[in-house]
């Protein structure tokens, strides 16, 4: 079976080469000939980064346009990969869909046209485990004009196992040469395409704390989540002895996206802010799946906070300059434990 499967590749790859001797040929051939209005456009995928969930789904996006009223349109995109003779470092592949993209939003739109696919999966030996090549083409032409979107959809694991967490899993290695976008009507073109670094993630993007007050955090969020139940804050002492927690989201369907906000976050307790954490969890805050960033409130900190009070307090009515005194009166308290 390893050596059928091998001829199979070996055949594929030959039969990728002739293309593009083809296309060499046809280039030297037909000189003369007046130059095909087809365009390549853009991929989501070639020389990017996409990062996805252990077991989520990605999309390998293609965009090209056909505006050659004479000619039929023809694609074939092949991708390719490797496994590391491991199921949890593997991919697979879900299905495609083709349609016209006229507006260019990415979407089949309200009364969709879809357009033929084939496609063909090939594995065989490679460099790190087993090499898999995939192809999605049309087998007749497209004889209407216009842009188009191709889409591979693809999950982050294989035969049930999901994907282990890693910042590189590439697709299409310069040395996978025949990983290639290849457009006709009527001329022929190849594109090569660049590697792919497939990330797969607990969580992505980014979390900034900043001191609000002596006794709240400001939390600025704008997140992608793939694994947990509860997003938490949690206040500790300079010495990292845990004071108090704050469950600020929960309940929430993966993937979520968390949209970017700024929140304030009061120390449950009431007290001085002294370190911060926001930590991805699971029913239980006590199970920490990833900590997703950390504050401490150091002597820098806290002097930003005193010149911002000098600023307040000549526009403060008597309640808020009592509530700046109390917080004065605290920060002189923690200032002689706060790092520097």
């Amino acid at each position: 079976m390893g050596e059928y499967w091998s001829e199979m590749v070996d055949g594929f790859k030959c039969a990728s080469c002739i293309l593009l001797i083809f296309a060499a040929v046809v280039s030297m051939v037909f000189v003369c000939a007046p130059a095909s209005a087809l365009d390549f456009i853009s991929t989501n995928y070639s020389g990017q980064v996409i990062e996805v969930g252990q077991g989520g789904i990605f999309v390998l996006r293609t965009e090209f346009m056909f505006d050659e009223p004479d000619f039929p349109g023809y694609y074939a995109i092949t991708v390719v990969w490797e496994d590391n003779n491991r199921a949890d470092e593997n991919f697979t592949v879900l299905y495609t869909r083709a349609f016209f993209d006229n507006d260019n939003d990415n979407l089949p739109g309200p009364s969709p046209v879809w357009l033929e696919n084939a496609t063909k999966l090939l594995s065989g030996s490679g460099t790190a485990g087993n090499s898999w090549t995939f192809l999605v083409s049309n087998t007749t032409g497209i004889p209407d004009d216009g842009y188009i979107d191709v889409e591979i959809y693809m999950q982050a694991g294989s035969m049930g196992f999901s994907h282990i967490l890693t910042d590189n899993h590439p697709i299409n290695k310069p040395e996978w040469w025949w990983a290639t976008i290849e457009l006709a009507e009527p001329t022929l073109l190849t594109y090569h395409l660049e590697v792919t670094t497939i990330r797969v993630v607990i969580w992505s993007g980014s979390a900034t704390f900043r001191l609000e007050n002596l006794y709240a955090v400001n939390l600025y969020k704008d997140l992608r989540l793939y694994d947990g139940k509860k997003l938490v804050v949690k206040f500790y002492t300079y010495d990292n002895l845990f004071e108090n927690e704050s469950v600020i989201h929960e309940n929430f369907t993966l993937p979520w996206r968390v949209v970017p906000e700024n929140e304030n976050v009061a120390h449950p307790s009431g007290i001085g802010v002294k370190r911060a954490r926001l930590d991805l969890t699971s029913d239980n805050t006590e199970n920490v799946i990833s900590t997703i960033a950390t504050f401490v409130v150091t002597k820098d900190v806290l002097w930003g906070r005193l010149v911002g009070i000098r600023g307040e307090w000549p526009y403060a009515d008597p309640p808020t300059r009592d509530a700046l005194w109390k917080e004065l009166m605290g920060i002189r308290g923690q200032w002689p434990y706060a790092p520097s």
